[in-house]
């Protein structure tokens, strides 16, 4: 009896712990999806992987960067622009996030929006986006 509650403590501990967010969990994933993206160019799984990492920490800004960075390599523009907006709700200074904003607005024939977010990557000091401002004008 002691051995089948010693087992039933120790999975009911295990389950509560692997369900609860865990940063460092969440960092490992971000660097393999970040990897699978940039390295292999595998978009698909590194999708798959940055929801894992923000399964793992909500409030990981840079998963739901490289998680939008992934989705416009596949095309998938408007749920690109949902991960960068929560990007920077998460992190308002996040330059980059701000230029893959103007890209993907661009890419979608939203010139407007695109230089909105081109500026603003300008001011939160993301350097060489002259060529992408001067659209703007």
């Amino acid at each position: 009896m002691k051995k089948l509650t010693f087992i039933f403590a120790l999975f009911t501990t295990f389950f509560i712990l692997s369900s609860c967010e865990s940063p460092s969990k969440s960092r490992l994933y971000t660097e393999e999806g970040s990897k699978q993206l940039l390295r292999y160019s595998d978009f698909k799984t590194a999708e798959e992987t940055l929801t894992k990492a923000i399964k793992y920490d909500k409030n990981n800004f840079e998963a739901y960067y490289f998680r939008g960075c992934a989705k416009v390599n596949a095309m998938k523009y408007h749920e690109a622009i949902e991960d960068f907006l929560k990007a920077v709700e998460l992190k308002p200074d996040y330059a980059d996030a701000y230029f893959n904003l103007g890209r993907t607005y661009y890419m979608i024939h939203e010139e407007d929006k695109a230089c909105e977010y081109y500026k603003l990557a300008d001011q939160y000091g993301r350097p060489n986006l002259e060529d992408y401002i001067k659209r703007c004008n």
